[in-house]
């Protein structure tokens, strides 16, 4: 299989962006609501650290698999434990839990093993078809997602990676000022400057 350039990748995911980003997120909000009705009914902390990447897996999935499947050149393809998109048939992704290396963990089966190496041959799927990896990494205390990368791989190589940002990430909105009786409209701030009057010829 093919591996795009960031460029190309870049392209075909760009109109996603925002959904992706919106998935991740949501996703981690979710986990984080249920810790903390955790921690109201007295619970224990949680031993395994793979417990939460499952959790918000799960949680995106239910998100992803909805959302995407709306999409008119996505394909979503369902498996016994995971599921795949495939962005206008050239591009296949799958999301994962990312580690300091930026690369999804993966027990190493044989389909995982077909998914991370760039020759690898996944069935039913064309040989020209890349595979990419949507990587979320939170911070180290876990409160937060620091950041959502598009990561593309060569077993455990990374060949090349890019951030999503936030859909309203270094936009700040500009508020209307109002009057008193309601909302001033745009066409209101827009006054046209007052002429002087024309002197009388001879004056």
């Amino acid at each position: 299989m093919a591996i795009l350039s960031k460029d190309e990748a870049r392209d075909i995911l760009r109109p996603y962006h925002a959904l992706i980003w919106e998935v991740i997120h949501d996703a981690w909000s979710e986990w984080r609501s249920v810790q903390s009705l955790r921690v109201e009914a007295g619970l224990s902390p949680l031993i395994y650290g793979r417990t939460i990447a499952n959790y918000v897996f799960d949680a995106i999935a239910r998100r992803a698999i909805r959302l995407f499947a709306a999409e008119p050149k996505v394909s979503v393809e369902i498996e016994a434990q995971t599921f795949k998109l495939i962005f206008g048939g050239l591009l296949l992704a799958r999301f994962k839990k990312g580690g300091e290396d930026k690369l999804g963990c993966n027990v190493p089966t044989q389909a995982a093993m077909a998914f991370i190496e760039a020759d690898g041959v996944l069935p039913g799927m064309p040989p020209e078809t890349a595979k990419v990896e949507f990587i979320w990494l939170p911070n180290e205390i876990g409160t937060k997602i620091d950041s959502v990368l598009v990561v593309a791989r060569d077993g455990d190589l990374l060949v090349w990676e890019y951030e999503i940002s936030g859909p309203s990430e270094g936009v700040l909105p500009i508020p209307f000022p109002t009057h008193p009786d309601g909302p001033e409209t745009p066409d209101d701030l827009v006054k046209p400057k007052a002429q002087p009057a024309a002197k009388p010829k001879g004056q």
